[in-house]
C-alpha cells in the first residue's frame, strides 16, 4: 500500500497534467480555466484513497502556515507594492488549494463547506473562492460525487429520502445531481416505511406513549410525515400486541 506522501505526489501530478490540458472552460470573471474530462475525474477519484485518512490531522500544519503568513504580512509595516500583495494573494491561494488536496485525499469534500472551512480557518474569502474553484475545475472536488456518497451513506444508516435532500440543500447542492436520484433508490413510500421500521427495532424508543415517540424518533432522523406517521402506527401496534 503507497504511503501518504506517494499518494499525494501521485495526485498533484494527475492535477498538473489535467490543469496542462488544452481543453479550457471558462471560470470566475471569463477566466480560462482546465475542463476535466470523466476520465480525468474517474483518476482523481481513484486517488481519493480511503487509506489516506491520516492526512486530515495536516491541519495543524496547514493552521500554522496560515498563521505565520499572516504574522509575517502584519510586521511587514506599510503599504506593500502592487507587484508584492498580489504575490501574496497567488500564495494564500496556493496554500488553500493545497489543504483542500489534504483534506479531499481524506474523504469527499463539498464546495460550499470546503470555503467555509478555509475562511473559518483564516485563508481570505478571495483565496478560499480561487483554491475551491481551482479544485473544482481539475475534478479534484466534484459536489455530483460528494452528494452521491453522501446519499449512499445516509441511506445505509438509516435516514429518511426528505432530511437527506434537505441535508444537500444546507451545502448548497440539489439532490438532484445524484445520479438515478430519486427512482433508483429505495426512497419510494413503502421502502422508506420498511426502513423507518427498521430503524425503530434497531433503536426502539423508550418512552410511554411509543407511537408519539417513535414519530418524533423518525421525524428527527429525517423520514416525511406521511412515512413517519405509517411506521409509527405500525411499530407502536405491533408492539401492543406482544
Amino acid at each position: 500500500m503507497p504511503d501518504a506522501a506517494e499518494v499525494r505526489a501521485r495526485l498533484r501530478a494527475q492535477i498538473a497534467a489535467i490543469e496542462a490540458s488544452p481543453s479550457a472552460c471558462k471560470g470566475d470573471a471569463g477566466r480560462e480555466t482546465p475542463c476535466p474530462s470523466p476520465e480525468d475525474a474517474q483518476v482523481l477519484r481513484g486517488a481519493l484513497h480511503p487509506s489516506c485518512e491520516a492526512l486530515d490531522p495536516l491541519q495543524e500544519e496547514d493552521d500554522l502556515c496560515a498563521a505565520s503568513g499572516s504574522l509575517a504580512r502584519s510586521r511587514g509595516g506599510g503599504v506593500p507594492p502592487a507587484a508584492s500583495v498580489e504575490a501574496l494573494a497567488a500564495d494564500d491561494a496556493e496554500r488553500a488549494f493545497r489543504k483542500i488536496e489534504r483534506l479531499a485525499l481524506a474523504r469527499e469534500q463539498a464546495s460550499a463547506a470546503l470555503r467555509a472551512r478555509l475562511v473559518r480557518e483564516g485563508f481570505p474569502p478571495e483565496a478560499a473562492d480561487a483554491a475551491v474553484g481551482r479544485a473544482l475545475a481539475c475534478g479534484l472536488v466534484n459536489d455530483a460525487r460528494y452528494a452521491e456518497v453522501l446519499v449512499r451513506s445516509r441511506l445505509s444508516q438509516g435516514r429518511g429520502a426528505q432530511g437527506i435532500a434537505a441535508e444537500l440543500e444546507s451545502l448548497g447542492i440539489d439532490a438532484s445531481v445524484v445520479p438515478g436520484w430519486p427512482e433508483e433508490f429505495a426512497v419510494d413510500h413503502e421502502s422508506e416505511v420498511a426502513r423507518a421500521l427498521a430503524l425503530l427495532d434497531r433503536k426502539p424508543p423508550r418512552a410511554k406513549n411509543k407511537r408519539d415517540a417513535a414519530y418524533r424518533r423518525l421525524a428527527q432522523k429525517g423520514f416525511g410525515a406521511s412515512v413517519a406517521s405509517t411506521a409509527a402506527r405500525i411499530w407502536s401496534e405491533g408492539k401492543e400486541c406482544q
